[in-house]
């Protein structure tokens, strides 16, 4: 008997734990509900790939997000970050192999260049990450702007195509989403890397007094947040089959609007991919549904900043009550 009561505990912990995560995914629910209404097409396949599409280059912002966040820090770089390996790929794409695969390692390369520099002068520096941060964005859009001063250049077109294109039968952003979510999931979830990134949140000094390298941990995280970026960049350019400087201007206030509404506390130590996933979905669907209404998109940026206020403000609520 002991056993069982044992275990309604841990369940009643574990779901008192979560609870924000289901509250966000039954909103979802809700929301996608209230779509199907006001849109006939809403729960049809192709609408189903379609916002699978347009959510990935923001999933994956957001997921590099997400570490930096629960590290109780935060990137104002990822915007620009998608900008410039946009522009990089538009850049050095050309229909031959040697440029295809430039276009890609070099925006990579650069995506992990600015993580690492904002990870080192925040660890090694001892400057705080909004401002590290803040004047990276500020040097990058400007790199951006200077490879190309106005949306331009070509993509490879068989990597556009492919990246359009379905393996196996499954639609690639799709295998892509899946892919990034297990990968991220399980680093987050199942390895001393993830344990030390939530304790490294919950208090930095505890974490370093029980020997984990905190400053080798932060800055492979803005590695991987930089890396993230790189990938959305590049899988916009797939899409747009050219490059724009300015694609990423809006990615670093949705990504934090979609952390924070996914139950990512902003003081760290708390959250997870999972939650950011359906903030991600929910911001797209409503923007969707305003679309369809025919709201300005200038009244979307006025409603994502709502949004983030609202979740900030339930989030201090509760940590009050806790």
């Amino acid at each position: 008997m002991s056993a069982v009561f044992t275990k309604i505990k841990e369940h009643k912990k574990f779901f008192q734990r979560k609870s924000q995560v289901f509250l966000i995914y039954g909103f979802l629910l809700a929301l996608m509900i209230v779509s199907g209404f006001m849109n006939q097409y809403f729960f049809t396949a192709g609408n189903f790939k379609n916002l699978v599409t347009t959510s990935l280059p923001y999933i994956l912002a957001a997921f590099g997000q997400t570490l930096v966040i629960i590290t109780g820090g935060i990137d104002l770089s990822i915007g620009s970050i998608v900008s410039v390996a946009n522009v990089i790929c538009a850049a050095l794409m050309n229909q031959s192999f040697g440029g295809f695969m430039a276009g890609i390692t070099t925006a990579i390369a650069a995506g992990i260049a600015v993580g690492a520099v904002n990870g080192i002068l925040i660890t090694k520096g001892m400057i705080q990450p909004i401002i590290v941060t803040l004047a990276t964005q500020t040097a990058v859009s400007g790199a951006a702007l200077a490879i190309l001063n106005a949306p331009g250049g070509t993509t490879n077109f068989n990597f556009a195509k492919a990246m359009s294109g379905k393996f196996a039968g499954i639609p690639v952003p799709l295998l892509l989403l899946i892919i990034v979510t297990v990968c991220m999931w399980i680093l987050l979830n199942k390895t001393r890397f993830g344990t030390s990134v939530y304790a490294i949140g919950g208090n930095e000094d505890a974490a370093y007094s029980t020997g984990i390298n905190v400053g080798r941990r932060k800055i492979a995280v803005y590695i991987i947040s930089g890396f993230l970026s790189a990938l959305a960049g590049i899988f916009l350019a797939s899409q747009m089959y050219s490059g724009d400087p300015r694609v990423g201007v809006n990615l670093t206030m949705t990504s934090i609007t979609t952390v924070v509404v996914g139950g990512t506390a902003l003081s760290g130590g708390k959250g997870g991919i999972i939650g950011t996933l359906s903030g991600v979905f929910i911001l797209v669907i409503i923007n969707n549904l305003l679309n369809l209404i025919n709201v300005s998109s200038f009244y979307q940026y006025v409603l994502q900043g709502g949004i983030l206020i609202l979740a900030i403000s339930i989030g201090s609520i509760k940590t009050r009550r806790l």
